[in-house]
């Protein structure tokens, strides 16, 4: 199964999490297959907007794939893993032209962190965010930490970072966690909408104002990244990492009916 395909129309490009039937659980293929097509669009001449959207109405993306979490070999292994998903984020939020979000169902810890690296997201009132790192033993991406800070705010940030309950479009929207907040059903059509006005402007316009708009925070995450890969090392030899991840999966296969 692919993990990402695209749709292109003219000056636009959608690429669709295609990781279905885990919910889009990001894995090492996942993270690959995300950056590759992400280089193959840098290079498009003729690309002027990339959306981002997912092909399953249940979820956007729930984050890490749990089931890899327990696996690692080293903490080098783990440390790599990481920084591979900053380097995710970081891609995503230094692309050369404007980015959009479609964001419908679960969207959890760094599966928001997509999202969170875009310019615009467009929330659906379905939209269930959350960043449960901390319930199974984790941290966040420092992209993610940080974005979210950007948006959110210091307090209210460290509230659903240290909480990690999980809110819904709506709370999200009032959070500034989203820029336009539509039915479910509508998600598309409004980033159609976003789409066509952001291809109205000089391309060359577009991609400088972001990069001014992005300048300051993307030093942030730069150098925090590494601080939270390393932390992210260190969890992984912790006494309770693998049980709080078992527990996690076994809850999650429960509520599947699995």
């Amino acid at each position: 199964m692919i993990s990402i395909d695209l749709d292109r129309k003219k000056g636009l490009a959608i690429l669709y999490l295609s990781r279905t039937e885990t919910l889009n659980a990001m894995d090492h293929r996942f993270i690959d297959e995300f950056r590759r097509n992400l280089l193959i669009l840098r290079r498009d001449p003729d690309l002027r907007v990339l959306m981002i959207a997912s092909r399953s109405q249940k979820a956007f993306s729930t984050g890490v794939d749990l089931s890899i979490l327990t696996r690692f070999s080293s903490t080098i292994e783990a440390r790599k893993f990481a920084l591979d998903m900053e380097r995710l984020m970081e891609e995503i939020f230094d692309f050369p032209h404007p980015t959009i979000s479609l964001v419908d169902g679960y969207a959890l810890g760094g599966g928001f962190g997509i999202a969170l690296s875009t310019d615009i997201i467009i929330l659906s009132k379905g939209a269930r965010i959350g960043f449960p790192a901390v319930k199974i033993g984790a941290v966040l991406p420092a992209g993610c930490t940080y974005r979210l800070i950007a948006r959110a705010g210091a307090g209210r940030a460290r509230e659903l970072l240290l909480s990690g309950r999980i809110i819904d479009g709506e709370e999200a929207y009032g959070y500034g966690l989203g820029e336009f907040l539509v039915d479910s059903g509508k998600l598309m059509d409004k980033g159609m909408e976003v789409a066509s006005m952001l291809l109205e402007g000089s391309p060359f316009a577009l991609s400088l104002q972001k990069s001014i708009a992005n300048a300051l925070l993307g030093e942030v995450v730069r150098i925090m990244s590494y601080q939270s890969a390393d932390s992210f090392a260190f969890l992984t030899t912790t006494p309770d990492w693998k049980s709080r991840i078992e527990s996690k999966i076994q809850e999650m296969k429960q509520k599947g009916g699995g």
